[in-house]
């Protein structure tokens, strides 16, 4: 783990023991191998793994309630999904995955990280049967588009994070009659990755305890 992710992870109180670290250090070297037949990430990204795509992936990671049942939905490389459930064994995490390649990329990085709390979903998010305590949505459609098809996959008091860029705030306005109409109140936190881009993360949540931002 490099001294920039170290440093942000800190500053979030997020400390990760030496058999963490190992493990993500190890998903990134797979990352890097697969990404020679694959594309997993954009090829400028790979040299910034740890300070964009780390960072972003657990920068909200105290967001999310203990003991969550989790989907990672369209995981791709498997972010934010893998470093989540590295960094919290507290998890179940589910990633979501229908494209062929990716999905055998992602039982592959399950298989050699030995993680017993990632498990894989390799088909359509709409396929699933079961329902989750939260959705993570990163890199994939804007809230209007996304949050109808996975609200009907979320337990009672469950909730979705989306993961934006500096824009999140005004995705959010526009989404505002949407959000009322599924009951869900919002959460919002803002902050710059080591790299230096902007990320904004939108928690919308049913229930008593969802926070209004």
């Amino acid at each position: 783990m490099n001294r920039q992710l170290e440093r942000f992870l800190t500053s979030k109180g997020i400390m990760l023991l030496t058999d963490q670290r190992d493990k993500l250090k190890r998903y990134k070297e797979l990352i890097l191998d697969a990404s020679k037949n694959i594309n997993l990430v954009s090829k400028g990204d790979l040299e910034r793994l740890e300070e964009l795509h780390f960072a972003d992936s657990l920068a909200p990671v105290n967001m999310i309630p203990a003991d969550s049942k989790l989907a990672d939905w369209g995981s791709g490389a498997g972010l934010p999904g893998i470093p989540l459930a590295i960094a919290r064994p507290d998890l179940e995490v589910t990633l979501v995955e229908s494209r062929q390649k990716k999905a055998a990329f992602l039982l592959r990085v399950i298989r050699e990280l030995g993680l017993s709390n990632l498990s894989l979903f390799p088909d359509r998010g709409e396929n699933l049967e079961e329902r989750f305590d939260l959705i993570t949505v990163r890199a994939i459609g804007t809230i209007i588009e996304v949050l109808p098809i996975v609200v009907d996959h979320l337990e009672e008091n469950g909730g979705v994070l989306f993961y934006k860029g500096p824009g999140g705030r005004a995705e959010l306005d526009e989404a505002d009659l949407l959000i009322e109409r599924y009951g869900l109140k919002s959460r919002m936190e803002s902050l710059v990755l080591p790299c230096g881009e902007g990320r904004t993360y939108i928690l919308l949540k049913r229930g008593p305890q969802a926070l209004a931002s």
